[in-house]
């Protein structure tokens, strides 16, 4: 039996780093809030050590728990891992804690934990150095293992910890999961012998597929939350496990069984993983997710038009100059020509891309007089591009030598092939076609789009994940070169919708595309659920406008956006006088709220929401200017109702004594009245409908003009 005792501990900010060795000098590691520390137990007699640090040599023995083809996890080179050392690396901004360790071969791990000063999360990831003397290869090595919750308990009780996953579909993005780990089999058989393991992955380019990179515990008798989010560039692995009395998060890149990873090392040489981002606290999950974000210092939320709702692909420079100056009269700050503004042998914007060559039929002089056309409207000025795939039609679809290829075959799906991202050539090429069109044309703005899959391998590297790991890095670093060469340029990381919304992408762009749910009333729902894994502040929600939208629909979907970050599409140019004013209306409401919107807490409540695609029911949501409602002075509320089969009245939890009305914008059918106790909101019945109010406590009033 294993015995436990403390190695070190470490206090970054709020949060505590408890480093334990056992008798047979393997680390794990504990995390929790500082103010839980006299809760926390070291468990003694054990069945086993689980390592901080996790691998699987190919020639070593898997482990015995029936999971041989589940996973590597507590593989016999894992359970070699024996500690070295610990180093501490302390600077002006970041904390660095570093644990050495060596297996039975002779090779050297390295597991850093990284704190930036007055962040609330962790990053981590671990290195292979090959010290054997001989090449070895990689099945597994998982940038993150988080053993020992929840760590306040010698036998932790039924029914106490609940696992967290986000589930996620093309434009029907973040669907939350939190059900008590029970219900997945994660508990303990009546002996330590069969793995317990719930797994969720994505294996390809698109790294929001099915599910989030973004796993949790939350402990309901204490009120603390463990959250990990991985980095997602390309296939991605995360578990939970449990085999005796300790739950086990861990994850990173797949292993070789399940998703076609390895590595070889040579000797001498090291490898490291993509990092891992964790964060534990207390309270509400949107307050615990917040904590593993980077911070946003946006103070001003610019609105942009995109012209995509209303060409479908199909853009031309006549259509911007008619509507350049209706936007100018409503203060619009930014214009994106979106797809199919490329010669195309046909009308279908997916068929052509790659060779990038100016339509002239549709801008007959170039770009370059209708960028300026934007600017001397007072807008920026912005274009899309899918730079790393190319359609079916383009001249660079049989470019073999330059597209990705598996098994010796290009990679293609039924519109695209891929660029191979690390091929110089490549590289090369989109300098010219891409960052030489935007610098010459001096475009501000660049829409980024990705619309399909390389699927689970390319011949790029020794395995099949690695490869696509490669081509992912090499994008990301295409899009670094890109905020080099061009300073202003704005980026907005796109790929049909809501599959990179990752910190890969989310921390190297501007903005984000929160959906392809362009139209549907499902656009609150997602663009709330997203609060879990963007800032509002980067988080783009469509809203597109029609002329034959009645105002109630309007209304619902211009205050959708008021979730994140404003984008209006759709044919502006016959809207009516009381349209506009509709949306003047929000967007001057909007502006009045934007600080609050990027740097305020999100909150969210209401029924709960069977179908996105006909969503019935009510949410409530919106942002406090401080962490809790009671430090609050200000907070936006907005409320949505959703196709209700009766009105219903509906509490907005704010004390009518406490708090007063500001501003209101929205529908009219939404009634909104106090009691003794509370503010209330009537929603009717069989209509989709919403409502925003500025709430400011009554001592305050004075401080905040109308």
């Amino acid at each position: 039996m294993t015995n436990f005792k403390t190695l070190k501990q470490y206090t970054f900010g709020d949060t505590i780093l408890h480093y334990l060795i056992d008798d047979a000098q393997v680390v794990e590691w504990m995390v929790y809030p500082k103010d839980m520390a006299n809760q926390v137990v070291l468990r003694q007699n054990q069945n086993s050590g689980f390592s901080l640090i996790q691998a699987k040599l190919v020639q070593d023995p898997y482990d015995k728990n029936f999971s041989n083809g589940l996973t590597m996890f507590n593989s016999a080179t894992s359970r070699s891992i024996r500690f070295v050392k610990q180093e501490e690396h302390f600077s002006k901004d970041e904390e660095k804690i570093t644990t050495i360790c060596r297996d039975s071969h002779g090779n050297t791990y390295r597991h850093d934990v990284s704190w930036v000063l007055g962040s609330k999360r962790l990053k981590v990831r671990v290195s292979f150095t090959n010290t054997s003397g001989h090449d070895q290869q990689l099945s597994w090595l998982p940038s993150i293992v988080l053993s020992n919750i929840s760590p306040f308990y010698e036998q932790v009780p039924t029914g106490v910890l609940d696992l967290i996953r986000i589930r996620s579909k093309w434009a029907m993005e973040g669907r939350l999961e939190q059900r008590p780990v029970e219900s997945f089999e994660l508990e303990e058989s009546w002996k330590p012998s069969g793995l317990a393991l719930v797994q969720i992955a994505q294996y390809g380019t698109m790294p929001v597929r099915q599910f989030f990179p973004y796993l949790g515990l939350k402990d309901n008798r204490f009120d603390v939350t463990w959250l990990i989010m991985l980095e997602g560039k390309a296939s991605w692995q995360l578990n939970a496990a449990r085999l005796d009395n300790r739950l086990v998060l861990f994850g990173g890149l797949p292993d070789a069984d399940n998703g076609h990873w390895y590595k070889d090392v040579a000797v001498g040489e090291t490898y490291t993983t993509p990092f891992a981002y964790i964060t534990v606290g207390h309270d509400e999950l949107l307050k615990c997710s917040r904590r593993l974000q980077a911070p946003v210092q946006e103070d001003t939320l610019p609105i942009f038009y995109n012209e995509w709702g209303t060409t479908w692909g199909r853009p031309n420079a006549r259509l911007i100059s008619e509507s350049l100056p209706l936007l100018k009269q409503h203060s619009i700050d930014g214009y994106i020509i979106d797809a199919g503004w490329y010669k195309s042998k046909t009308s279908d914007w997916e068929q052509s891309h790659g060779d990038w060559q100016v339509d002239t039929m549709r801008f007959p002089g170039g770009f370059k007089p209708v960028v300026e056309e934007i600017h001397q409207q007072g807008m920026k000025a912005g274009l899309w591009f899918e730079m790393e795939t190319v359609g079916r039609l383009s001249e660079k679809f049989q470019d073999t030598e330059s597209l990705v290829q598996r098994n010796g075959h290009v990679v293609t799906t039924l519109k695209r092939r891929f660029l191979n991202m690390t091929n110089p050539n490549v590289q090369a090429y989109l300098n010219r076609h891409v960052l030489e069109l935007l610098r010459q044309s001096a475009f501000d703005y660049l829409k980024i789009d990705y619309n399909d899959s390389m699927g689970v391998a390319t011949d790029d590297a020794e395995s099949g994940a690695e490869g696509l790991e490669k081509n992912i890095s090499a994008t990301l670093k295409f899009i670094d070169k890109l905020h080099h060469e061009i300073p202003r340029l704005v980026i907005e990381n796109c790929s049909s919708g809501g599959h990179r919304l990752t910190p890969a992408f989310i921390e190297r762009t501007e903005l984000s595309s929160f959906s392809d749910a362009h139209e549907t009333h499902s656009i609150p729902i997602i663009a709330a659920n997203e609060w879990l894994v963007i800032p509002a502040s980067k988080n783009l929600i469509w809203c597109v406008l029609h002329a034959d939208d009645t105002l109630e629909e309007m209304y619902f979907h211009l205050i959708s956006t008021f979730l994140g970050r404003v984008c209006l599409s759709g044919d502006i140019r016959h809207l009516s006088t009381d349209q506009w004013h509709a949306v003047d209306q929000a967007l001057t409401f909007y502006r009045a709220n934007q600080r609050l919107i990027a740097h305020g807490q999100p909150f969210r409540f209401g029924s709960s929401i069977l179908s996105y695609r006909n969503p019935q029911g009510y949410q409530v949501c919106g942002f406090t200017d401080k962490e809790t409602l009671d430090e609050s002075g200000r907070l936006l509320l907005i409320v949505f109702g959703f196709n209700l089969s009766n009105s219903e009245d509906v509490d907005l939890r704010l004390s009518s004594h406490e708090w007063q009305v500001q501003d209101i914008v929205g529908a009219k059918k939404i009634g909104l009245q106090s009691d003794k106790t509370n503010w209330h909101g009537s929603i009717p019945a069989n209509c989709y409908t919403a409502k925003a109010i500025t709430f400011v406590r009554k001592r305050e009033i004075e401080h905040f003009p109308a």
